[in-house]
């Protein structure tokens, strides 16, 4: 569809709204738009040879077949190291949050905040950089400031960095009980500075779960050559005394503050005068969330769960001053003929997470909710100028606004939206989006959401030896800001991770060539290797104690003798509550030491030591240690940040040497028990996790043999040689050639052979995966499959929503958990169900931690196991 264009001699730009037919929504998550959606005929800019210029919807950046700026340049470069590395200091397990955080919590919660000082000469420096940060190592209780000096180019000067001042902060809830009063201080949830602060001192505001402060810092002239230092004009200046939720400055008048508590109302407050918080007029029956100021001094506009309006504060009648603008949108149920499996219960709309007023616009707002990001103009109510939809299945915890962008070529301007997500569902904590304002007033999305990449993808860059740890290693984004300035050709992006350091990151507004983009590149590799080896000691990480599990292995030494109590129960005056009690103690001791106890007993292959699965066997011949149960302690060990010193590594080892057959396969539990393929993944998985790899351990030569063997005419991997082709058996062999570095070395699989066994996996996709020919979809399968095919780069080659749905409709309505597959009568189990959430979390769905495909663990634990260094 087109617009027609303006009658008159000098047309006026003007929005306009694509006119594209909307689907059906049934609440299916797809990441991304398909093409560029509608076009609209651009009248006001005609093309020279007289043709059309169209204006996409979606894509703007492949329509125009050029990238549009600004543009990540360089690399993720550090700034400040992490500070306060003493396991002492951790109140919970490193890259986790406290048990006790709740969901609310994580939205807004951004620790970080900037100010920059320009400089009045046209010296080399820019001007000044102003950095406070709360490390989360602090408890969230301590304030850093620190200073570095800003090239004109737009990149901090490493040798300028000093710490300025230290504070610690007493978030103390209000009296209002004096025979009650406070016991304990309140952590810190939000740092951020005022736009009204004058060039002398600066305004920050802190925000905890019941309390809205300020604090007034001093600042020093730039003719000053002292070192530095913070006068505190005003601490702990209190602002709103009650649960906020959320909170907005106005742009227009100074000291006006939009204060939404946890009641869902909205307070107007000027914390410059002495006068009471005033109750906004708006709709009574409505919890609202967010507010954020309009272009006029007396408009609003607030956001409940599901709805976005405006509020006219000169208007006394609350029906005439509410107007709504846009409403979550409700889904749809399918019919029956439209889908295999029929979902008879539409799912909730999705939640408002974020608003925020597009700058130096007079009408637009940005709305963030659980599916999309939506571009509002309050001139068309009920319609969206555009949706953009994310992959973050709660919406992002933080969302920045960029300030305009010029594009020098076309004219328009650039908006970025910077998204943080706490919990890294995708391996990415910062994504970002650009929407594009054409000059006719028309509005396009640049590109969808993408990552802008992690301190971690140093590693990619420098290539190191194939037994050396990484170099930076992964830590979760906990906190971001945005450094503008209108001087700049560029912009910065700070983030603070999980261990206190702070990096940073160039975003240029011109468009470089690859020769500039390698040589920027270059020079930022350069910087970062300068940087960390100016002070090598401020960026090693601390040697990894666990706090949770500390002790836990002292409590669980009780001997086997120990863990039984023999009650003899002859009598019939024996009271059966008393059996109980001592029934259920002993079954909880005996979990307790199974977690930790190793066994150690005498068979076929002499001393083996490895975990067992349970007591129930001991004291027999059958008490042996297993392969399959050591892999799955070690996992489960690391999973609860172990850091495995207590584990007798060499005997294991040991074991695990001994237990290799002649024709390269492993036993289970000694000479003559099973022997498969499973048990081949668990001795290559057992070597991976112990860093056995660099010790001859397992006979290669003879292993490459049997998994040659093992390949079958199909293009699958049995079990043993001649055995039939099994998803389960492929995922062990690939995974441990995965494992070991030898998948992609063609010494025991050609090309040839890859291709050959990613044809067969893919064939095993009806709705789901099946594990063998001419048989059921399966849900465990979704993972071995699923995985192997993740390994081999070709995940993308399956059906995504015909799996996500064949696992979906595998729940169980009642009981919860995963099926086997969906059958009337069927029950869920606990093997089905946890390989069910792995293929899920391979799938990219939204809240569940990535999954290392390898190692069949999650990537946080896969990241913790390569930190443990063993002697």
């Amino acid at each position: 569809m087109t617009s027609f264009p303006s009658t008159s001699s000098s047309p006026i730009p003007c929005p306009a709204l694509f006119l594209e037919p909307k689907p059906r929504d049934f609440g299916q998550r797809f990441f991304g738009q398909r093409g560029f959606g509608g076009l609209l005929e651009d009248f006001h800019r005609p093309k020279s040879d007289g043709t059309t210029r169209w204006i996409p919807q979606y894509n703007l950046q492949n329509f125009w077949r050029r990238r549009i700026p600004p543009l990540p340049s360089g690399l993720i470069e550090p700034l400040i190291p992490p500070r306060m590395k003493n396991a002492d200091d951790f109140h919970r397990l490193p890259g986790h949050f406290p048990y006790q955080t709740n969901e609310f919590e994580l939205y807004n919660r951004n620790l970080l905040a900037t100010r920059y000082f320009a400089y009045d000469n046209s010296n080399d420096e820019a001007g000044i950089l102003k950095v406070w940060t709360v490390n989360e190592r602090s408890k969230r209780r301590l304030l850093e400031t620190f200073s570095v000096e800003i090239s004109s180019d737009g990149i901090p000067i490493h040798d300028s960095l000093q710490s300025v001042s230290e504070l610690k902060l007493k978030m103390l809830p209000p009296v209002k009980n004096e025979q009650r009063p406070p016991k304990t201080k309140e952590l810190l949830l939000e740092l951020r500075t005022s736009i009204w602060s004058p060039r002398s001192f600066t305004r920050l505001f802190l925000r905890s779960p019941t309390l809205l402060q300020m604090i007034q810092l001093a600042e020093e002239d730039d003719s000053e050559e002292e070192e530095s230092s913070t006068e505190i004009l005003g601490k702990h200046i209190p602002i709103f005394h009650s649960a906020v939720k959320s909170f907005s400055e106005s742009h227009l008048l100074e000291g006006t503050l939009a204060v939404v508590d946890y009641g869902g109302r909205v307070w107007i407050h000027d914390y410059t005068s002495e006068s009471q918080p005033v109750k906004l007029a708006a709709n009574d029956q409505e919890i609202y969330q967010f507010a954020t100021f309009c272009d006029h001094p007396q408009m609003i506009a607030v956001a409940g769960s599901y709805h976005f309006e405006t509020v006219d504060m000169r208007v006394s009648n609350t029906s005439r001053a509410c107007k709504e603008l846009w409403r979550s949108t409700l889904f749809e149920t399918r019919r029956r003929d439209e889908a295999l499996y029929v979902q008879s219960v539409p799912p909730v709309s999705s939640a408002i997470r974020h608003v925020a007023r597009v700058s130096e616009t007079a009408n637009n707002y940005l709305v963030m909710t659980d599916r999309a990001l939506h571009l509002i103009d309050d001139r068309f109510p009920g319609r969206t100028l555009l949706s953009v939809e994310h992959p973050f299945s709660t919406g992002a915890h933080k969302m920045i606004v960029s300030e305009k962008m010029k594009d020098s070529i076309d004219g328009g301007n650039v908006y970025s939206i910077f998204c943080l997500d706490q919990l890294q569902v995708l391996n990415s904590s910062i994504s970002m989006t650009k929407l594009y304002s054409h000059p006719s007033g028309v509005w396009s999305s640049v590109d969808a959401f993408h990552s802008v990449g992690e301190p971690e993808n140093f590693n990619q860059v420098v290539r190191r030896g194939k037994y050396a740890g990484p170099e930076v290693l992964s830590e979760p984004t906990r906190a971001m800001a945005l450094v503008e300035h209108r001087n700049w050709k560029s912009s910065l992006l700070l983030r603070q991770t999980d261990d206190g350091a702070i990096w940073w990151q160039k975003f240029s507004n011109e468009v470089s060539s690859e020769q500039q983009i390698v040589e920027e590149e270059r020079k930022s590799l350069g910087r970062i290797i300068e940087k960390r080896n100016a002070d090598p000691d401020s960026w090693k990480r601390e040697e990894f104690r666990p706090v949770y599990s500390d002790g836990m292995g002292e409590t669980a030494k009780e001997t086997p003798a120990d863990l039984r109590h023999v009650i003899h129960v002859g009598s019939p005056s024996i009271d059966r509550r008393v059996i109980s009690k001592f029934y259920h103690r002993a079954a909880n001791l005996q979990r307790q030491a199974a977690r930790f106890n190793i066994t150690q007993h005498s068979n076929h292959i002499g001393n083996v030591c490895g975990f067992r699965g349970s007591h129930s066997c001991e004291g027999s011949e059958y008490d042996e240690a297993n392969l399959a149960q050591t892999y799955s302690a070690l996992l489960s060990l690391a999973i609860l940040g172990d850091d495995l010193k207590r584990v007798d590594r060499k005997a294991i080892l040991k074991t695990v040497k001994e237990s290799q057959r002649d024709n390269g396969c492993f036993w289970s539990q000694g000479v003559g028990s099973e022997s498969d393929m499973r048990f081949v993944f668990c001795a290559v998985a057992i070597c991976k996790i112990l860093d056995g790899e660099k010790e001859d351990i397992i006979d290669w030569e003879r292993l490459s043999l049997f998994l040659k063997k093992s390949l079958n005419i199909d293009g699958g991997i049995g079990q043993a040689p001649g055995d039939e082709s099994h998803g389960g058996s492929t995922f062990c062999a690939v995974a441990s050639l995965a494992l070991a570095n030898r998948l992609w070395t063609e010494e025991v699989l050609s090309r040839r052979d890859i291709d050959r066994l990613i044809r067969w996996a893919i064939q095993k996709q009806n709705v789901g995966f099946h594990g063998r020919a001419h048989k059921p979809d399966d849900s465990c399968y979704a993972f071995w499959i699923g995985a192997t095919l993740k390994i081999l780069n070709a995940y993308h080659l399956i059906s995504k929503p015909h799996l996500r749905e064949f696992l979906m409709i595998s729940q169980h309505m009642h009981i919860g958990g995963f099926c086997k597959y969906p059958e009337p009568g069927g029950y869920s189990d606990i093997l089905h169900t946890y390989f069910s959430i792995a293929a899920l979390s391979l799938l990219g769905e939204p809240a569940l931690n990535p999954v290392h495909p390898s190692l069949n663990v999650s990537m946080r634990a896969a990241d913790h196991i390569a930190r443990i260094r063993f002697k």
